[in-house]
């Protein structure tokens, strides 16, 4: 295990169904390639991520961890990571997206709040579980996600369960109190702002506020933002703006105006506006263009998604120019 040298990060949100707060990324799709790390990405919540095949390592947190398959990973909401394949390699993933308290709420108050300081305990030096380690979670992890490939009665519930039996064995593997979580400490400290702008990018949020939310002061807030993520705040809100837009144009069949008021733009010339400084092109352009042929294979799969489940992987903005807050 090694420090790693500092990355661009991203960020890639999940609307996960409120009905059933579960994403399923399966089949042969999801690979790791023994390609540079250039940039790492956080999510709005926890990934489960169960290597079938290959090895390699998984830089989380800013440490190389080195994997090998079969292994589960798991890396909660806000944590910077990346996969890459060894050398001659090719790593295929299974991947889940999910709230767990929020999938399980029958769980008691006691097991609820072990599973959250578990969860929060999670680093890279303890974030991955191989299968000689763990046969029991590997073998429920597998379970479910056969049953989530499937369209079997009640299945639904069935995860539910099983997902609940997985948390418990890991808990109980883990034993004692959870250590600390190795959050790098710059990301820590800006972590309520990003979680407060996927909450309400739909409305008003001000450099202001995220700075109270953060407890310094906005000029701190500033440079400490900029340096953690790459861009201002506003830039920042802008990005998550047009990406939860992407997700409408690409599910939906509403009109740019709609969406453009869904996602907070007073106007729908100013959404185009951003929208262009993104993309190169108009929301309708784009629109027509991602529902093209251009990437069947995601296509595809999402239009295989029950229609409540809103997703869309984003273009990491490689033309974005980034610049000043004013």
């Amino acid at each position: 295990m090694g420090r790693t040298q500092e990355f661009a990060v991203f960020y890639r949100h999940f609307d996960l169904p409120a009905n059933f707060p579960l994403i399923a990324l399966l089949g042969p799709t999801w690979v790791s390639l023994p390609e540079p790390i250039r940039r790492i990405h956080f999510h709005n919540c926890l990934e489960i991520g169960y290597l079938y095949e290959g090895s390699g390592v998984f830089c989380v947190d800013g440490e190389l961890v080195p994997v090998e398959a079969p292994c589960i990973t798991l890396v909660p909401q806000n944590m910077p990571h990346f996969t890459r394949a060894a050398e001659g390699s090719l790593c295929r993933w299974n991947w889940l997206y999910t709230d767990p308290l929020r999938l399980l709420p029958h769980l008691s108050p006691q097991t609820a709040n072990a599973l959250r300081h578990f969860l929060l305990g999670l680093s890279p030096a303890n974030f991955a579980f191989s299968g000689a380690e763990h046969p029991q979670a590997h073998a429920l992890l597998r379970m479910v996600l056969e049953e989530m490939g499937d369209s079997r009665p009640n299945g639904q519930e069935v995860v539910r369960e099983m997902m609940g039996a997985l948390f418990l064995v890991l808990l109980r593997r883990q034993g004692g109190d959870a250590p600390r979580r190795s959050v790098n400490r710059r990301m820590a400290s800006i972590e309520p702002a990003i979680s407060h702008i996927a909450a309400n990018y739909m409305n008003d949020v001000s450099v202001e506020a995220l700075a109270e939310l953060c407890h310094v002061s906005v000029s701190h807030f500033r440079r400490l933002f900029k340096q953690v993520l790459g861009w201002a705040p506003q830039e920042y809100l802008q990005i998550i703006r047009v990406d939860r837009a992407c997700a409408m144009l690409y599910n939906c069949d509403y009109s740019i105006a709609q969406i453009a008021e869904n996602v907070g733009y007073p106007t729908t010339s100013s959404f185009n506006r951003q929208f262009k400084r993104l993309y190169g092109m108009s929301p309708s352009r784009w629109r027509q263009k991602i529902r093209g042929e251009e990437n069947p294979v995601v296509t595809a799969y999402f239009n295989a998604l029950p229609q409540t489940t809103m997703q869309f992987f984003p273009t990491e903005y490689d033309s974005y120019e980034r610049t000043e807050e004013e």
